[in-house]
């Protein structure tokens, strides 16, 4: 009787793989030993830049999870917990430079507080604790993702807006808000790993977090080792796959057999 099912000798080793890399970087984290730097993201950049020009042209800035976007149970959880970071971020920068920060809440209730906690822990960091006045620019418009949308474009006509920033597990049906921001000249700035609605992101906006960029620009600011942990994992095994493609493109068409290799 043997050991190891036939077929499954890959799965085994990418799995053993991903559990030492896993367990390596984690007790570093741990132990707050150095972890791999992030490279400078470009649409992170921009936050800071556009609300300086908020700041210079006396206009709000907007930020949304959209409707959708603040699930903190499922396999959304992950881009959840790293755009909250970018909502810190951006909450921080708003504080300090003394700009004025519309958020438009996504349609779950029971994400709320840690929503509104991001952005009050954000403004105490920049000594400007209850400054936010948030019983007007903090906007919850109940279910639906067509009532978010037209609900964001209007208050972008009837507020103004220097910057929009949205992030977050978002759909197709954001387009309507992108694009008022647009007409009335602010900067969109956005992403989301959601590959349905990365197109619109895509057309819409001047600087743009592609796909996993959000977790990485999550990692970057709030400077959690763990997340920087699993980010370092994650690319390390995204370029050993891609190694492994590339050499069995070369193998193969040197004549060797990689079908049955890659079958053990």
């Amino acid at each position: 009787m043997i050991a190891l099912k036939t077929g499954r000798l890959w799965d085994l080793l990418i799995f053993a793989s991903f559990l030492i890399l896993i367990l390596y970087y984690m007790d570093k984290a741990s132990k707050g030993k150095p972890l791999p730097k992030i490279r400078t993201i470009a649409a992170l950049e921009a936050i800071k830049e556009g609300i300086g020009r908020a700041v210079e042209i006396r206009k709000p800035v907007h930020f949304s999870f959209g409707a959708y976007g603040a699930y903190l149970t499922g396999d959304a959880v992950s881009e959840t917990v790293a755009a909250v970071g970018v909502l810190g971020y951006t909450a921080g920068q708003v504080a300090k430079l003394g700009a004025r920060l519309i958020f438009h809440l996504p349609q779950q209730p029971y994400a709320i507080p840690l929503l509104e906690g991001a952005v009050d822990e954000a403004y105490m960091k920049e000594g400007k604790a209850g400054e936010w006045n948030k019983a007007a620019d903090m906007r919850f418009y109940g279910y639906g993702t067509m009532v978010h949308t037209s609900a964001m474009a209007s208050s972008m006509t009837a507020d103004g807006v220097a910057m929009n920033v949205m992030v977050g597990r978002q759909t197709t049906i954001v387009y309507p808000a992108m694009e008022a921001a647009k007409l009335q000249g602010a900067i969109n700035i956005g992403g989301t790993t959601r590959w349905t609605a990365m197109y619109i992101f895509a057309l819409t906006c001047d600087y743009l977090f592609i796909g996993e960029e959000i977790y990485a620009a999550g990692a970057k600011v709030t400077e959690n080792p763990y997340m920087i942990a699993s980010i370092a994992v994650e690319e390390i095994m995204k370029y050993a796959a891609m190694g492994v493609v590339a050499l069995a493109l070369v193998l193969g068409l040197a004549g060797f057999d990689i079908v049955s290799f890659f079958k053990m």
